[in-house]
């Protein structure tokens, strides 16, 4: 008689138990970790900076006349064709501006440069020679953004003010005796150019950029009015670094 009560109890125990899995299995939660989401702010080109450039000038296309007073030339030797390494410091001031489908960044810029832009020459009875000492210059910068905002695409167009040392000298030549010696004269000019930047982190980036230099004419002449007119240009290639504040 015991042993069949306990075997309807445990019978009872599984019908039980089985009422109770009825509605199948049932998961433990877990508590999922939400990852916040970090929205990165684009850079920022507003405001100073200060850099530095190395570059290389070159396709200088000085031709030297020899003449007597204003007008008349006895004979033309050679080119003076500059070139050379140079290298400068900048500081300047950009804004930014919204636009309808890039953004646009506009520079004021006070540049200094110096260097070895040079060239000499020894041809027809005459020796003369050309080197730029120092380049101060004002340039304004205009372009747009990528969409990134990371890189900057611009023209450049600038008024600068160079000192040179020029001189030619000669008895052989076609035009008698010379002898112009015009060391520190200084001339104004215009520069044209294009360049491109990039940001490495809000505050430093990198600059690469072509740039033609013109000083226009000037007339020299010795003590006995034999006269040439120096025209200076060159051509320029520059790798810079800058900071901004």
């Amino acid at each position: 008689m015991k042993r069949t009560q306990f075997a309807l109890s445990a019978l009872t125990a599984s019908f039980a138990a089985s009422a109770a899995l009825a509605g199948g299995y049932i998961a433990p939660l877990v508590e999922t970790e939400v990852t916040p989401v970090v929205v990165s702010e684009p850079l920022s080109w507003q405001g100073a900076y200060v850099g530095g450039t190395l570059g290389y000038g070159f396709a200088g296309d000085d031709e030297v006349g020899i003449g007597q007073g204003q007008d008349f030339v006895y004979t033309t030797p050679d080119t003076l064709e500059l070139s050379g390494a140079a290298y400068g410091w900048r500081l300047g001031y950009r804004m930014q501006r919204t636009g309808a489908a890039r953004d646009w960044v506009f520079a004021g810029e006070l540049g200094y440069e110096a260097g070895g832009i040079s060239d000499e020459f020894d041809t027809a009875g005459y020796e003369a020679s050309n080197e730029i000492s120092n380049v101060l210059s004002l340039r304004l910068k205009s372009g747009v953004l990528n969409q990134a905002k990371n890189t900057w695409f611009y023209g450049i167009a600038g008024i600068s003010q160079a000192d040179f040392d020029y001189q030619i000298s000669g008895t052989n030549g076609a035009a008698g005796a010379v002898d112009i010696d015009e060391s520190g004269k200084s001339a104004t000019g215009y520069i044209l150019g294009l360049g491109i930047e990039r940001k490495l982190s809000a505050d430093w980036s990198v600059t690469g950029e072509w740039e033609y230099h013109n000083y226009g004419k000037e007339h020299l002449e010795d003590v006995n009015g034999k006269s040439t007119e120096a025209t200076p240009d060159w051509q320029q290639l520059k790798l810079g670094l800058n900071y901004q504040f």
